[in-house]
């Protein structure tokens, strides 16, 4: 039977859903809407309730571009705005779209690279923020540029409580992006008990300034708050600073990560935890300097599990730094062992000697969840780190190139390396210094964006740029002493090295040694090789 004439719209309903849903809902709408026999079925509320107009590129965001924009505006968007729920938005273009409809379901918005004079005249434009959105948002993110700066602590924190304020029955708001250097930090130490006040707001997530914030935001202002995920930037003593013990009695989910050291676990961190009596889900990012023993497993049952009856989930990774002079020096077999309470589940550790003096014990819960980690040496575990894009590495036994082929294997998605280690590396490994034909297995790193060489011996620098150790396609970002890679590029002739620095966008010097760097950075600035080396450097 001749079966040639069958078309799309000869398919049934049902069939036709399948295979649509299948397709990115903004290219149905983009495609179908205005077509006969296929316009109502895009206006599916499959197609309709979340529109995403953000496009993300290796970490970065941006709107679709202006034909498909205005097509949405002028043509799709008054079609389908009584079924819209949640808004995917960039800066640039979210008042076009905002202004494209009336959108009475909106509950959600998402809004991409906000920054400081976005947020200071947030809620001003009565059309942008009509009345009605003040009422109807119940759910809000908000996603920084990149490495952005957002404004001053006091600005931001002002801006952020002009907010809370303007939606009044926000129940979740979330400032955290996918990078810590680009959220706006929040501080409310300061402020009176009648300022950033919510009785609807149920989940928070924030980055502040210090522990202390921590604890105003669980002072009572927050009272109906079950999700709280917080980061912390700087380490600072509030031990003396109250909290509200029925707000801590209300949290199912607490997160709290701690991005500098910090020696607040014993008097701040466990305390604190210990309130949280109806806690189900906890998760601890911490960094902890200069204490007398590490945390390790019986220590965690002590301070935390037997406090928490009701825990159902504890993901962790626990950084203690110590004195290797210490009379107790536990191997990872020993710390693996005090790990017997089946709530840990599966658990991952690692020592370090950073020195002579000091020793670094790295305690984690498998699948090891978190993007970054710091002050991990040659034994560190192999374990795949499938979701770390930022990593230091400090030791004061030499980094051989073996070390790096590990790395590479383990931490497959790095973005940012910060490399710290003052000893030379071995004969085997520096012998094809200036050789491109070195005998090793060249290591890769595809995703690797930025590379910094901090108090570094020459023999990295020379690991890391000669493309005959070591691939970087996607190196943007380098920071290095000048001298070092003056040496290393043969005066930015070099070509074994020429390739690992064709793309870099951003080059930051730093002193390694006792040298004057001002005359070296004029003649950078006039030299012709330097500027062939680094074709695409913004200067």
């Amino acid at each position: 039977m001749n079966r040639t004439d069958i078309h799309l719209l000869d398919l049934p309903v049902e069939i036709l859903l399948k295979i649509l849903k299948r397709l990115n809902n903004m290219d149905v709408l983009y495609s179908l809407i205005g077509v006969e026999g296929l316009d109502l079925l895009a206006q599916d509320d499959i197609f309709t309730n979340t529109l995403n107009f953000v496009l993300t590129d290796n970490g970065d965001y941006y709107s679709i571009n202006e034909p498909i924009l205005n097509r949405f505006c002028n043509d799709i968007l008054p079609r389908i705005q009584y079924n819209v729920r949640s808004l995917y938005l960039e800066t640039t273009t979210m008042d076009h779209i905002l202004r494209a409809g009336v959108y009475p379901n909106l509950t959600k918005l998402k809004i991409f690279k906000f920054h400081e004079n976005f947020l200071l005249h947030f809620g001003t434009d009565e059309l942008l923020f009509r009345y009605n959105f003040k009422k109807q948002i119940t759910n809000l993110t908000l996603v920084s540029d990149y490495g952005g700066k957002v404004g001053t602590l006091d600005q931001t924190t002002n801006v952020f409580i002009k907010l809370l304020d303007f939606f009044e029955n926000l129940n979740y708001l979330s400032c955290i992006g996918s990078s810590v250097t680009g959220n706006p930090v929040l501080s409310f130490v300061d402020l009176p008990l009648n300022t950033f006040v919510s009785s609807n707001l149920t989940k928070l997530c924030v980055t502040v300034d210090s522990f202390g914030d921590c604890l105003r935001l669980l002072d009572g202002r927050l009272n109906q708050l079950s999700t709280f995920i917080v980061i912390i930037i700087n380490a600072k003593d509030y031990s003396s600073m109250e909290f509200n013990s029925n707000v801590l009695h209300h949290l199912k989910c607490f997160s709290l990560t701690y991005e500098s050291l910090t020696n607040e676990y014993d008097n701040q961190v466990a305390p604190l935890l210990h309130r949280m009596c109806n806690l189900q889900d906890l998760t601890l990012y911490i960094q902890i300097d200069k204490r007398n023993r590490l945390v390790d497993g019986i220590q965690l049952e002590n301070d935390i599990l037997i406090h928490l009856s009701k825990l159902e989930t504890f993901t962790f990774y626990i950084c203690t730094c110590t004195s290797a002079n210490h009379p107790v020096t536990l191997s990872n077999d020993d710390i693996q062992r005090t790990f017997s309470n089946v709530k840990f589940g599966q658990v991952g550790c690692s020592m370090n000697y950073v020195n002579e003096s000091d020793i670094t014990y790295h305690v984690f819960s498998l699948p090891f969840k978190f993007d970054r980690i710091r002050f991990i040496g040659n034994s560190f575990t192999n374990t795949i780190f499938k979701d770390v894009t930022f990593l230091c590495v400090f030791d004061w036994i030499p980094f051989e190139h073996e070390f790096f082929v590990r790395l590479a294997r383990c931490f497959p998605l790095l973005k940012t390396l910060i490399i710290v280690n003052c000893k030379a590396q071995s004969t085997d490994s520096a012998k094809s210094k200036h050789d491109n034909n070195g005998p090793f297995e060249v290591v890769q790193y595809l995703h690797l964006t930025s590379l910094e060489f901090g108090r570094a011996h020459i023999d990295y620098v020379e690991q890391m740029l000669n493309e005959s150790k070591t691939r970087l396609p996607c190196l943007t970002q380098l920071w290095i002493d000048y001298h070092q890679l003056k040496t290393v590029t043969n005066n930015f002739t070099r070509d074994a090295t020429r390739l690992n620095c064709i793309n870099i966008e951003e080059l930051d010097f730093h002193s390694g040694s006792d040298h004057d760097d001002s005359d070296d950075h004029l003649i950078i600035a006039q030299s012709k090789d330097f500027h062939v080396y680094f074709p695409l450097l913004k200067l």
